[in-house]
């Protein structure tokens, strides 16, 4: 099989490109910046901001992974529109074009899972995701193309950036312990890619919709326990009242410019899905157990 992938130098692209390369399976890598596989293969690049994969590229390919994106809150809408929606869509009807069995497209469960309806959410990232859903729904229902449109759920692991790191560098310089409420699902990086490269094993047509978690149930509370265990501390005894949480993550907003409220929601709501089971998948590690490798390249290689 030929497989192409976009978002190739990115967090879970470039773990995705390395597992498919491993199996022996030829992959055109493509990414806005470009450069080189860990493997040495090169990476084509293209910024789907104002380019489109070029055709010769999806010659033969019967596979694409559509990766890339804009993932932060502080991006203009432009810049979702013309890349999260409209460059998704371009690069499905291409590939359709030119013949391509199955496209996957990374979404988030964030993208309102379980609505067919678009309502609009705090998070402009996540709107943007449900818009190309819905419209890649209506456009290849019916298409010899399938469509994967795969909700994840937090992902971490090893190089990873963001909210994650974020708050293990603020537990690393003493912030006190959060109260006991809120509830989210994760999964690790090694996990999600092995859910990605087995899902264009299964057959599907149309546009088929699924959850990826690793069935845990993590507040924040308990990720702050297991980041401050990972540091060799003890569990904490110290800890803030919801409201002074709450003030820290409204002066959060305003600093980054992020939406008010959006920081404290992601913190303490509470976001459970049921994953999509997929014959011969398991989920194979929790956040406790991957935390030291999770944050080694930069809490003990910096």
């Amino acid at each position: 099989m030929k497989f192409l992938v976009t978002g190739a130098s990115g967090f879970v692209g470039g773990s995705l490109v390395d597992r498919l390369l491993g199996f022996g399976f030829e992959v055109v890598a493509v990414s806005k910046s470009g450069g080189f596989t860990s493997k040495g293969q090169v990476i084509h690049s293209v910024d789907f901001f104002s380019e489109m994969v070029p055709t010769s590229l999806l010659s033969n390919v019967d596979v694409v992974y559509h990766l890339a994106g804009i993932a932060h809150e502080r991006a203009s809408n432009e810049e979702y529109e013309k890349i999260n929606i409209a460059a998704t869509l371009k690069l499905a009807e291409k590939a359709s074009i030119c013949s391509v069995s199955r496209f996957v497209f990374l979404s988030s469960v964030n993208a309102n899972s379980g609505s067919n309806d678009f309502i609009r959410s705090m998070e402009p990232y996540a709107d943007s995701k449900k818009i190309a859903e819905n419209e890649l729904e209506k456009r290849f229902f019916d298409n010899d193309m399938s469509v994967d449109i795969v909700r994840s759920s937090l992902v971490y692991g090893q190089g990873m950036k963001g909210n994650l790191l974020t708050l293990a560098k603020a537990i690393d310089k003493g912030l006190p312990r959060p109260p006991e409420i809120g509830a989210r699902n994760m999964i690790s990086l090694e996990d999600l890619v092995s859910f990605l490269v087995l899902i264009v094993q299964e057959s599907s047509d149309g546009v088929r919709k699924t959850v990826v978690t690793d069935g845990e149930v993590y507040s924040v509370s308990r990720v702050y326990d297991a980041i401050r265990a990972m540091f060799g501390r003890e569990k904490a005894n110290s800890w803030l009242p919801l409201g002074a949480w709450r003030i820290m993550s409204l002066f959060y907003d305003l600093v980054l410019r992020l939406p008010v409220g959006v920081t404290f929601q992601k913190l303490f709501s509470d976001q459970l899905f049921d994953s999509s089971e997929l014959k011969n998948w398991k989920v194979t590690i929790s956040f406790e157990d991957a935390l030291e490798k999770s944050f080694n390249s930069y809490f003990w290689n910096t």
